[in-house]
């Protein structure tokens, strides 16, 4: 597919859309043996949840995935079948031309994978590994998940992507039932690290690294590390089997942006969101810099440089914002059920029973029909309620 053929797709997102810009955004990637990929000034850089597939939608830009290798975890390929809406991902990318961009590699990046520690529908909260998962209104569940945040039970095995600050709580992004047999995983920042008995602290986890593989050199607290543990314990804490890769940001000049939760917002404008160091002294701040306080959840554009994300748009979401994420679907139909006026498009069930049509009536509904649909999600987190299907 063209990225001619994708910006015919859905055209240009409008300014006030925000919730459209809250994709995955182009981002450097690691290679399999665990090195860098860098854009060399002339691509683009950037980390959220995916928001859109017709390709791939990434912060209000077109991403031609044709070409691009996709990674897992692990750095292992991966089918690009296997993406769904939510996940968090990084995505390596060429230029920026019209809002449109061919992507080159994309890793998917989830936060925790393990058992679930306990479940509270109330407070939209569950624990994982020792981490606090909230959930909101944009939270995506996979369908099996039916019921959503009230589906779960203790010591039910999930995959969580999810925006994180470095204190060990995250916001979901995805929820799944984790795969048979998957590894537990776990992202985040060192704390308290105790180089002498091979302990560290993310969140409120302590992992035991003293049987892993692959031990980063000069390991240090504020350090992210990606982990894959054995499942086990060591006197109270998880057991790391191994560290497993972590992408990093280009080393030189390159468009960039990115979404996350603020850490350690200062006067001057100087922040982090996941582990990236923003300057945002000399951006547009919206609503206002009052906003930008450690935990906002924060949309960033501009440049980095020497590791530096230079911010020239920094825009802070308001809880309805974070809650009404707006979705985009385009595709094929896959199959349709007219008695529950839903259908099937890039493997997303869509309720269209309060959809606006365009180009095509709810009857004109088959598989194989080609749409491009836009909503937000039903309660449960589970299914797009359509709110526009255009027939293309």
């Amino acid at each position: 597919m063209t990225t001619n053929r994708l910006r015919s797709l859905f055209g240009r997102p409008g300014r006030h859309a925000l919730a459209l810009w809250l994709g995955f955004v182009v981002a450097a990637l690691l290679v399999a043996c665990g090195g860098g990929v860098g854009t060399g000034g002339t691509g683009s850089y950037g980390a959220a949840p995916i928001d859109g597939f017709g390709s791939i939608f990434v912060g209000g830009i077109e991403f031609d995935t044709a070409r691009a290798a996709v990674l897992d975890d692990d750095g292992l390929p991966r089918d690009d079948g296997g993406l769904r809406l939510g996940m968090t991902v990084e995505v390596e990318g060429g230029a920026v031309v019209d809002g449109a961009a061919a992507a080159s590699g994309v890793r998917i990046a989830r936060a925790v994978v393990g058992p679930v520690a306990a479940s509270d529908v109330g407070a939209r909260s569950l624990r994982v590994l020792g981490q606090t998962v909230q959930v909101n209104g944009s939270t995506v569940f996979d369908p099996s998940l039916h019921g959503g945040l009230a589906a779960l039970r203790a010591g039910d095995v999930v995959a969580v992507s999810a925006l994180a600050d470095a204190d060990g709580h995250l916001l979901a992004t995805r929820i799944d039932a984790a795969a048979a047999g998957e590894p537990w995983r776990l992202r985040g920042s060192v704390a308290g690290l105790d180089a002498a008995a091979r302990r560290f602290r993310i969140g409120e986890a302590t992992l035991d690294y003293a049987g892993a593989a692959q031990v980063p050199a000069g390991l240090a607290d504020g350090q992210r590390v990606s982990l894959k543990l054995s499942g086990g314990s060591v006197a109270g804490a998880f057991a790391v089997a191994a560290f497993g890769p972590l992408s990093q940001p280009p080393a030189g000049a390159a468009d960039a942006q990115v979404e996350g939760l603020v850490t350690g917002a200062a006067s001057s404008g100087r922040f982090s969101v996941g582990g990236i160091d923003v300057d945002a002294s000399q951006a547009s701040i919206e609503p206002s810099a009052a906003a930008l306080v450690a935990g906002a959840q924060a949309q960033i554009a501009g440049r980095m440089q020497n590791g530096t994300l230079n911010a020239t748009r920094v825009t802070l979401l308001t809880p309805q914002q974070a809650e009404r994420r707006v979705y985009r679907l385009a595709g094929a139909v896959e199959s349709v059920d007219a008695a529950a006026a839903s259908l099937i498009v890039r493997h997303t069930s869509v309720d269209f029973s309060g959809a606006r049509f365009v180009n095509g009536s709810a009857a004109a509904l088959a598989a194989g029909v080609m749409l491009r649909v836009q909503g937000t999600l039903s309660a449960d987190g589970t299914q797009l309620r359509a709110t526009q299907i255009e027939f293309r």
